[in-house]
Formats: C-alpha cells, structure tokens, sequence
C-alpha cells in the first residue's frame, strides 16, 4: 500500500517537473479559483436562512426579547430600525412559542381586550370610558393595517344621552397617522379612513371625522368633508375629459397637418356638486266618495214681533212705532265633508360631473397650415370636442410659425446618445474580443507548448553513440544505481582509468548541450528501467 502510495506521489511529482512554467501558472490559478469558489459556496450553503420572529415591536418589548435571545445564545438581527427581530428560519416557531411561554411581547391591553377586566363593582362611568378606550384601541388597529401607516391614534367623542333634549349632539372623531417616509395617502384612502371610523360608531358622519398626519397636515376637516379627497376627484375627472377631448381633436389635427405640426389644449370646467330636489304635488277628483262627510243643521222659532228698525238717537221717539212683530222662525245647515286627495313626492338626485365651460386652444404650424381653410379647421374642432357655444364655450384656431430649436438640440442629443451608445457597445465587443482572444492565445499556446513536448518524446530516435560513450555512460548508470553497495576502493588507483575517459566525458557534455530533449528522455528511460 505504501510502495503503491509512493510510486504515485513520484508518478505525480515526475509529470509535474515535465510541465512548462506557463502550465504550471495556469494549474496553480485554476487550483486557487476552485478553492475560492468552494469556499464561498460552502459559506453560502452553511448560512442559515433568516425569518422575522417578531414585527412592529415597541421598544420595551424589543428590548425584552433581545435580552432572552443574548441569554439562551441564539443568533439574530435587528432590522426596520429596531422594530423587527430577525432569527434563523428553522427556529422561528420554537422561539416564538418560548417567548410567548413568557409573556412576550407584553404589548399593551388596547381594544375590546380591556372590557374583560370589568367587575362587578364598576360603576357606569367607568364601563363608559372603557368602551369608549376599546372602541378607539379597534379603530387604531384597524387603521394601522393599512399599507404605509406606521401608528394611528384615534379619539372618539360621544356625546351623552339626555331625556329632555330636542336636538341631540352628533359623535365627532379625530384622527393622528403616522405614516412611513415616503408615503402620501391619496383621496381615495383617506375617504377610507373617514368612512372607517364614522361606519364604526353609531350616528357618525362621514364629514365629522378630522384626519390629521403627524406633519401636522390636515388631510380631512370635520363640517367640511374630505377636502383632499374632493380635490383630487375633481382634478381627476377634469384630467381625464380634458384628455380625451385633446386626444380626439389631436388625432384630425395629424391626419391633417403631420405628426408634432399642432398642439391642443382643452380645459374643462367640471361641477361636481351632487344635489337633490325633492317636489310634492297634490291632486283631487271630483267623482272620489269622500272620507268623511258630516250635516249640522239648526232651527229656531220665536215668539212677539220681531224688533225691526234702525239704531239711532234720531228713532228714539219713534221707538214704539219702529216695534216688530212678536212671530219669527229661524233654520241653518252646514255640511262638511273631507275628500281624498292624490299626494305625488318626487325626488331628483343630479349626479356630478356636469360640464359648466369648456375653452379650446388650436395652434397649427404656419409652415404648413398656412394655405389651410381656417373656417373649416374650427368647425372640425368643434365637432370633435362637442362644443356648445350656448353654453359659453370658447375655442380658438391660430397658425403660427413653431419654435424647433428645442426639437432639433433634442433630436441632436438623442442622436449623439445612440452614436456614443453604438460606439460603447462597439468597444464593448472590442474589449471583450479582446480578452476571449487572449485567453484563447494563452490556452493555444500551452497546449501547443505540451504538445511540442509530447512531439519531442514521441519523434525521439536513438541517439548514435560510440561504444567507447555506450560504455562510460552504462558504466556511470551502473555506478549511480549500485554506489552503496560497491566497497569502497582507493581513488588513486583509478586516476589513470579516469584520465582516459576525460575525453569521453567531454564528448558526452558536448552531446548534451547540444541535444538536452534526446538525452533526458534516454535517462527517463533508464531510470523508469531501474525503478521496474
């Protein structure tokens, strides 16, 4: 086993001093690119793969759980300023179920968590503040779930229920988001928050919730609805019509004058007020029974005359004569009835996005809209972006000369960018030609360098040596094969037998300094002879 060992090392060591110092250099680079490539893989492959434990920590909970990670040696990493604890990926469940063993993360008792804590011996006002500290607690996660709000802190004020009151107090809320750089709630979301909270109390109105960042920016105000929302709504709407008229009247205008010889601006005037209208109208037909139908009737008789005359002091003489007589009757009737009558509610609700004035603009290049009809380009206009000049539309076509000293130092530089790009990627080839042919070089060469060595030893012929230099050569092989085992003879004895052979020994240095390849592969020979 050891003899087997041996003769390897030595097959290995003897092929290695063959080798050029070229193929030398490039076994040895080839050696250090896999030891750094294995040693990096193995890293990457031994590298645990982290999972976050824990996210959205309070500092005290953070702080807690980093002491009993330091303590029980288990690695980790902090990451989102604290607030998020990485561990590695196969230990995460273990760890959390350890932590929860202990309490942690304690977090603090908010929502309908702290009316479990309520006895008996609570008096109302205190269920009144609980609920009301729960219900703000379900509104603030809530809103904390929503994408780029950090923390949100909402106060909900309700008003308290009294008996003799006419007009009762409507719920207000407010509230406080802190959002993550970066980030900038839209209309939209913030309609989500408002409609959120005052969906979540009882009696709340949309408009009655303030929404405030913590920049201090005031993104909804109470009584007056979502301002921000409102806004952008509007700005949306009017973008999208003013864009879609353009758009219209733009695509006439290339057909027309050529692509980029024109330019149309469109601005709309959009109401977006919603409102109602409510109308009652009553009717009556004759040929209806009534509903109801009642007669009074009265009758009156009386007796002696019935005094007659007229008031005055003139007639006070003549009073006896202006006497009636006694005998009178008396008869009344009155009827009442109450008739159905048709009662119609009509209710009209106008849906925004009534358009109040539209203005259009047209400039045409005079370069070639010059000998166009202008009459006819501004009715084409108008019917395309269906203007209503009852309305108080107003458009407007004008031929002017176009500015292109812009365009043209763009189209410039666009074109000096594509030759420079051309011209990198051009270089970038040459470059990499360049380095792909002269590793190709240095490959062709090595194996060119081996394969000449591999000619030599195969094209090897026999060296044509005297048998005086067949001689000294057998005899030196044999002496540096059997040295040890020769006694040992007086030097001076042989000084003659070694005088003789200087000649031979010159003719033989001469032989190798002119054919060093031949001789080396005979003495490879003899040794691998001599190992056999």
């Amino acid at each position: 086993m050891k003899s087997a060992l041996a003769g390897t090392m030595e097959r290995a060591r003897s092929t290695f001093s063959t080798i050029s110092l070229g193929q030398k250099v490039v076994i040895g680079l080839l050696l250090v690119g896999l030891l750094l490539g294995g040693f990096f893989f193995f890293r990457w492959i031994t590298a645990p793969t982290q999972a976050p434990l824990f996210s959205n920590l309070a500092s005290t909970d953070a702080s807690a759980i980093v002491d009993e990670l330091n303590a029980a040696g288990v690695a980790y990493e902090l990451t989102d300023g604290g607030q998020t604890i990485m561990v590695a990926k196969d230990q995460v469940y273990d760890l959390r179920l350890t932590m929860s063993g202990q309490g942690l993360p304690a977090g603090q008792d908010t929502g309908y968590a702290l009316l479990d804590e309520q006895g008996i011996t609570t008096s109302e006002f205190q269920q009144q503040v609980s609920y009301q500290r729960a219900l703000e607690g379900e509104l603030s996660k809530t809103l904390e779930s929503l994408e780029g709000v950090r923390s949100a802190v909402v106060h909900v004020a309700l008003p308290e229920d009294e008996v003799f009151v006419t007009e009762e107090a409507k719920p207000t809320a407010s509230v406080l988001l802190d959002l993550a750089p970066g980030t900038a709630l839209s209309g939209e979301q913030i309609q989500a928050v408002t409609n959120l909270v005052s969906s979540s109390v009882q009696d709340m109105a949309p408009d009655q919730v303030t929404v405030a960042d913590s920049s201090g920016q005031v993104l909804s105000a109470a009584g007056t609805g979502v301002t921000a929302a409102a806004g952008d709504a509007r700005s949306q709407v009017e973008s999208e019509y003013e864009a879609r008229l353009s758009a219209s009247a733009q695509k006439i205008l290339d057909s027309v004058v050529g692509p980029n010889r024109s330019v149309v601006s469109v601005r709309a005037d959009v109401d977006l007020a919603q409102r109602e209208t409510t109308s009652e109208t009553y009717t009556y037909d004759g040929n209806t029974p009534p509903l109801s139908e009642s007669t009074t009737t009265e009758d009156y008789t009386g007796g002696g005359a019935v005094v007659g005359g007229v008031l005055g002091p003139e007639n006070m003489p003549d009073a006896a004569a202006n006497a009636g007589a006694g005998d009178s009757a008396y008869q009344k009737e009155s009827t009442t009835a109450n008739n159905a009558v048709g009662k119609t509610t009509t209710v009209e609700q106008g849906a925004p996005g009534a358009l109040n004035r539209l203005t259009v603009s047209v400039v045409m290049d005079e370069a070639v809209a010059g000998n166009l009809n202008q009459q006819q380009m501004r009715d084409l206009m108008i019917t395309a972006v269906g203007l209503d000049e009852a309305r108080g539309d107003d458009i407007t076509v004008a031929s002017l000369p176009f500015d292109t000293t812009a365009a043209d130092a763009a189209a410039a530089e666009m074109e000096a960018a594509r030759e420079a790009e051309a011209s990198e990627q051009m270089w970038s080839m040459i470059r990499t030609g360049g380095i792909a042919a002269g590793i190709a070089l240095v490959v062709l060469l090595v194996w060119l360098r081996s394969r000449r060595q591999v000619d030599a030893e195969d094209d090897y012929e026999p060296l044509e040596l005297t048998d005086d230099m067949l001689d000294e050569l057998d005899r030196l092989r044999i002496q540096s094969t059997r040295e040890e085992l020769r006694p040992k003879v007086d030097t001076a004895a042989l000084e003659l037998e070694a005088a003789e052979r200087q000649k031979v020994r010159g003719e033989i240095s001469n032989m190798v300094s002119e054919r060093p390849d031949e001789v080396a592969a005979m003495l490879r020979g003899w040794l691998t002879e001599n190992k056999s």
